[in-house]
């Protein structure tokens, strides 16, 4: 039987897809489009995997799904901080196919594009959050404007089941655009969310 590694991961994710605002995969249903593309990146303020602090530092995927995610048939390629250290390294790459929220998209992946170390910029701002990895994503989070009124449209979406997080707000992208290693979108305008994530086990 394989020893459990124990880890805590608590911190911020914001990510952005190929749906409208709200994203149907959030109400269990089909992608707006049929497929499924975007990135999320996770920011963890305090973490460790077994004895390996991961504090500070930002784990990132980018996918392609050409169905719904849960039917398989991903394309996904990683990305991490590439101020990781030899042994934060080796913690990333273990705890990704194992832990989740991770590991759930790693099984879904009939084709996985490996670990990048690139330099992760963040910065942090709620809806209005930014993250840039030169030559390769650039992620700018927005409001939802209501078209009638002009006026910003907050939304909360509260998921006690969610398996990346349990609170999300809802947003838009003004950006996303991703190109690397085969896999590449431009999606600006469409789905984005900023959630605060917690995540534990042994």
């Amino acid at each position: 039987m394989d020893e459990k590694i124990p880890y805590y991961l608590k911190g911020v994710s914001l990510g952005g897809c190929s749906c409208d605002w709200g994203c149907p995969c959030n109400f269990e249903a089909p992608p707006t489009r049929g497929f499924c593309e975007g990135s999320a990146i996770w920011h963890v303020e305090q973490g460790h995997y077994g004895d390996v602090r991961l504090d500070g530092l930002r784990i990132g995927m980018s996918v392609h799904s050409p169905a719904a995610l849960h039917l398989g048939n991903v394309t996904l390629l990683a990305l991490v901080d590439d101020r990781a250290d030899a042994r934060q390294r080796e913690a990333i790459e273990a705890l990704f196919p194992t832990t989740p929220p991770f590991s759930i998209f790693y099984s879904l992946a009939s084709t996985f594009l490996g670990f990048h170390y690139v330099p992760i910029e963040m910065q942090m701002e709620g809806i209005r959050s930014r993250v840039t990895i030169p030559e390769t994503l650039e992620l700018a989070l927005a409001p939802m404007i209501n078209p009638v009124t002009g006026e910003e449209e907050p939304a909360t979406l509260l998921k006690p089941k969610g398996f990346t997080s349990q609170l999300q707000e809802l947003c838009a992208t003004a950006v996303l655009r991703f190109s690397k290693e085969g896999l590449s979108y431009d999606h600006s305008g469409k789905y984005g969310e900023f959630s605060p994530f917690e995540y534990k086990g042994a």
